[in-house]
């Protein structure tokens, strides 16, 4: 069940739009079904990065496998290009975290998958 949440002090003009933008990409990149992506966008006005408040991104990826190593690379770069062509935020303020989840750690609908 992947997710992404991204937090960034830009404020996008339609989040759930956005929201829903980031979960198709993510479900492309993940090669997983749209069905199972979770995507959440946060605004935040007080987010700092690098000592700045100019516009910025924090982005976490997480999976149940289908991440880490050599796929990763285009994972990073598929977000980022989205976030930043979206709200017009620089690459070099857009980090991206990956995690892979054990699936031990993950539960739906009340249980531990």
């Amino acid at each position: 069940m992947p997710h992404c949440e991204v937090t960034t002090n830009v404020q996008a003009a339609d989040p759930k739009e956005l929201s829903l933008k980031a979960a198709s990409v993510v479900a492309e990149l993940l090669s997983k079904p749209l069905s199972f992506v979770t995507s959440i966008v946060n605004y935040n006005a007080g987010m700092i990065c690098g000592g700045s408040d100019a516009p910025a991104a924090y982005i976490m990826i997480g999976s149940i496998g289908s991440v880490g190593g050599s796929k990763n690379a285009p994972i990073i770069a598929g977000v980022t290009k989205l976030f930043s062509e979206a709200l017009g935020i620089s690459p070099e303020r857009i980090n991206v975290e990956i995690r892979d989840i054990p699936r031990g750690n993950y539960g739906i609908n009340g249980a531990q998958l």
